[in-house]
């Protein structure tokens, strides 16, 4: 009911002309200011801000504070324009290894190209995914989203638009920034401080140096700290018949342990489970349940997770300008240099070993519960154990991204030049902090048994005994350095009706290289449920040429086109010299224009091409263990005529071993991507922008979903393998996530912000809303022609595109208050299917009894408020709430990707309602 008394006074705040003006408001701003040319992200001509065309969305340090954010990260993923980006709670268990990431209208990270100060940065990965965790927010001066393909400009990331981050640079006073961010319930407190000082005017003085360093941290968040996250077993109700259900996310590795016992009969190998506690003593132990009266008992691993990992960042920033004389030239450099740690704690480890037949754990667990047929034929037994005393797997996620870049610009026979050189690095260390076990020293205490996976209790000796045989320290090491050049001018050329033409032309040239260097402890396979890594090196040139034109045909009528031709060269083996793919080479162009119908009437539209390789791992990556599936399967082989049928088990629902590799045979991605739009400033206060956008793609480059592959055998039956278990000795069956072209993506959506402006009491009132509205989010199946959407609909992509997001906000400005109240809303969707096969939802009190529901997710709407007070001219200090009505996240029964259960935390914050307190100061 609060909710909806605050939407209608929102809706009256706005009714005199509704806001997010990204576009106007800068363009006001500016107009305030003396024109000068500066370069536009988008294009390559240097013109005056007022003059641009494309669809750039501006971002201020105001705009920034007032979103009472702490991180890069926070501030671009809470933009409507963005979709589908990897969030830090991807860490939790889902493969994110700490990265944060952008995605522009969900057409997906590796499509959405992130610059510093308009050049590249090194990626996260062999392909050209950026961290944002690597970008300082205190030495950001604003930032621009493009929110239109430029291929043709950049190259062949930028297919769904540009994120570019223009830092700080020339004299400033010195500044102090601290903050303090703490949650009305507990976990996931955040802090962060930093300190900037510019010296020198470049004009006056001949140099300008600006600095900044900053120090930032948020703490853990635990699933038990949160009861819409504190458990995997969640009761419900089938909205459609009143049913009460089980949805069901646990583990039959479980505490006590569950045995599997393959043994031969008179028909042939049979398999019996059995929980060797819960015959004793009649039911599971406590977090242990049993659902599919399969002789298992099932873990409630999702109770034990962190929800949220905890982070820290420290952050050193400069850039500096030397006047190089009389020649017009100056010399510059940008250094910018990020230490991030993210550590994410998941279920304890699910162990996974045999059990001797004749040892003294089968006399007195196992052969007592065994029927004479089966003692007598026994082949195997394999222990499903939960080992809580070693505490939860936490892994440390360090990344050290170094960035320089020195160079000159100037003016010289009528272009403006600009040079530079660029080395970057993204250096990230994985650490295991501790919950994984030596496989021998685990094995070891096996035997002589010290450890007793099937007693009710952890003993002393036990914990003791997992603790001494536990692992610590360096893992892996994953390398990424970009160096590159690039060189880039326009000037003037001739006259037309509207002005003059502009030319822009530029090249650019880098080599990335991508190695992953994995311990002794990784290569041999040394811990415990480890498949072996395998150390990988690549690397591959990419080269580039663009030109572009722009033509005031008259004083209504604007045209450009440009054009890029790219030289993407063949993937290299650093460890073997050999090449792994041939190169790949392709031309873009984007023709836009727009038409200024009136002074305040302006309509624009643009259409072009793109072009994306594949990245060198997917290319070239050797299959490697990859862990285990998100989801739990039946064996989908059995009696089917499949060569690997036979490592069908026949012990129920389970997670299945997994790979991940390479495939050379990858064809290049290509775009086509077009849009029309609308600017209309009726007045000097009131501006309203809207943009029709279409981007398709073919050859689009992706892995087939694990569930695709279990539902759909036959068709994907080349993606099975066995994998060796080394602390079993056996082979069992697995899955290949290899990545394929599997077609096409179609995204459609229509953009839209508004601002309106006006002086009242004495201050003034800034209203803004901005949203996207997607028409079409499609894409093909793997192997067929067949379209599927996960428009409003969890899709078979594992993903929810939106088709409503909206953030609309109010400020009230006085010469020492800002009132800023904001609302962030995105639409219901239909919830993940849990089918009968997937016997993921069981009916309540009737274990085995599977259920097929689908429920809808409801819509999701929080509202932030803030208070700024300048008691001096130069201090400020502010005081929020985020998530002002303490919204939990919308109930989901999503069983894929991530570890958290109840929720999905790709789309709402597991943290609730924040109080936040910071403080600014210049002297």
């Amino acid at each position: 009911m609060i909710e909806k008394v605050l939407s209608r006074s929102l809706r009256v705040m706005f009714a005199g002309g509704l806001a997010m003006g990204m576009h106007a408001a800068t363009a006001q701003e500016a107009a305030e200011q003396p024109m000068q040319r500066v370069e536009i992200t988008g294009s390559s001509i240097k013109r005056i801000a007022a003059e641009a065309s494309l669809p750039v969305q501006s971002f201020n340090q105001k705009d920034i504070k007032k979103s009472g954010v702490t991180t890069v990260t926070d501030f671009i993923q809470q933009i409507p324009a963005m979709q589908g980006f990897s969030v830090a709670a991807d860490s939790v268990g889902g493969g994110g290894g700490g990265v944060t990431t952008a995605s522009i209208h969900d057409i997906g990270e590796q499509y959405t190209l992130v610059l510093l100060n308009g050049r590249r940065v090194a990626p996260a990965n062999s392909g050209t995914t950026i961290d944002l965790n690597s970008i300082p927010l205190s030495a950001v001066e604003r930032v621009e989203v493009l929110t239109d393909g430029a291929s043709a400009l950049y190259g062949a990331d930028a297919i769904a638009g540009v994120v570019n981050f223009i830092l700080k640079k020339g004299a400033s006073d010195w500044e102090i920034n601290a903050k303090y961010n703490r949650p009305q319930e507990s976990g996931g407190a955040s802090n962060s401080v930093s300190i900037s000082k510019g010296f020198g005017d470049i004009d006056e003085d001949g140099y300008s140096v600006f600095f900044s360093a900053s120090h930032d941290g948020q703490k853990s968040l635990k699933a038990s700290q949160r009861d819409f996250a504190k458990t995997g077993i969640i009761n419900f109700t089938d909205p459609a018949t009143g049913r009460a259900l089980q949805f069901i996310n646990g583990s039959s590795r479980a505490i006590p342990g569950n045995a599997t016992v393959k043994y031969r009969s008179a028909t042939g190998t049979e398999s019996v489970n059995l929980n060797p506690y819960a015959l004793a003593h009649g039911g599971c132990a406590p977090l242990n349940h049993d659902f599919y009266a399969d002789g298992n008992c099932w873990f409630d691993s999702a109770s034990t997770i962190e929800i949220n990992p905890e982070t820290r960042r420290d952050a050193l920033f400069s850039s500096g300008s030397l006047k190089l004389g009389q020649s017009g030239f100056n010399a510059f450099y940008d250094f910018a240099y990020t230490d991030t740690n993210v550590r994410a704690s998941i279920a304890p480890l699910p162990a996974q070993f045999a059990i001797a037949p004749g040892s003294s754990l089968y006399n007195q667990y196992i052969l007592p519960n065994l029927t004479a047929e089966q003692a007598a034929g026994v082949d195997s037994v394999v222990a499903n154990y939960r080992a809580t005393g070693l505490g939860n797997r936490v892994y440390d996620y360090g990344t050290k991204a170094t960035h320089i870049v020195v160079g000159i610009d100037g003016n010289a026979f009528g272009w403006d030049l600009n040079s530079a050189l660029t080395w970057s690095r993204n250096k990230q260390k994985t650490e295991y902090v501790s919950g994984t076990p030596w496989a021998d020293k685990f094995q070891s205490a096996i035997d002589a048994g010290t450890i007793d996976p099937f007693a009710g209790t952890v003993s002393d000796a036990t914990r003791a005994a997992l603790r001494g045989s536990d692992f610590s320290g360096l893992y892996s090491t994953q390398t990424v350095t970009m160096k590159g050049w690039d060189a880039r001018g326009s000037r003037a050329l001739f006259a037309l009706p509207g002005g003059t033409s502009m030319l822009g032309v530029g090249v650019d040239y880098r080599n990335t290289a991508y190695t992953t260097a994995n311990e002794d402890v990784a290569l041999n396979a040394s811990l415990l449920g480890d498949g072996g890594a395998v150390d990988s090196g690549f690397e591959r040139d990419n080269a580039g040429a663009y030109a572009e034109l722009m033509m005031p045909v008259s004083k209504q009528l604007e045209l450009t086109a440009s054009a890029r031709y790219d030289q993407i060269g063949g993937v290299k083996d650093k460890l073997t010299g050999q090449k792994v793919s041939g190169s790949e080479n392709a031309t873009t162009w984007k023709l836009s224009g727009k038409y200024s119908a009136t002074k305040s009437l302006m309509f624009r539209a643009a259409a072009g091409t793109g072009f994306r390789a594949a990245s060198m791992q997917e290319i070239a990556g050797v299959l490697e263990d990859w862990g285990v599936t998100g989801g739990n399967y039946q064996c989908p082989l059995t009696g089917t005529t499949h060569p690997l049928a036979s490592y069908c088990n026949n012990v129920g629902r389970q997670q299945f071993e997994a790979f991940r590799g390479g495939n050379p045979n990858l064809k290049p991605e290509e775009s086509k991507q077009w849009s029309i739009g609308t600017v209309w400033e009726p007045t000097a206060s009131i501006s309203m922008a809207l943009d029709l956008w279409n981007v398709k793609i073919s050859n689009q480059v992706t892995s087939v979903n694990e569930a695709d592959i279990f539902a759909d055998p036959a068709k994907y039956a080349d993606l099975y393998t066995t994998k060796h278990m080394n602390a079993t000795g056996a082979d069992v069956l697995a899955v290949k996530l290899l990545p394929i072209n599997i077609g096409q993506r179609e995204n459609r959506g229509i953009d839209y912000d508004f601002t309106h402006k006006v002086n009242v009491y004495g201050g003034k009132l800034t209203s803004r809303l901005a949203g996207t509205y997607l028409l079409r989010s499609r894409y093909t199946l793997p192997g067929s022609s067949e379209w599927t959407t996960d428009l409003n609909r969890y899709g078979e992509d594992d993903a929810v595109s939106f088709r409503h997001v909206i953030k609309a906000s109010s400020s009230f400005e006085t010469k020492q208050f800002t009132h800023t109240l904001t609302a962030a809303y995105r639409n219901g969707y239909v919830d993940k299917p849990q089918t009968l096969d997937d016997c993921a939802v069981i009916v309540a009190g009737a274990p085995g009894e599977c259920y097929a529901v689908t429920l809808r997710v409801p819509s999701y709407t929080t509202f932030d408020y803030q208070l700024a007070y300048r008691p001096m001219a130069k201090t400020e200090i502010t005081a929020g709430v985020i998530n002002l009505f303490d919204r939990n996240p919308p109930f989901s029964l999503r069983n894929a990707g991530p570890h958290q259960v109840g929720y999905n935390p790709s789309y709402s914050s597991a943290l609730g309602r924040q109080f936040y307190l910071s403080a600014s100061y210049k002297f």
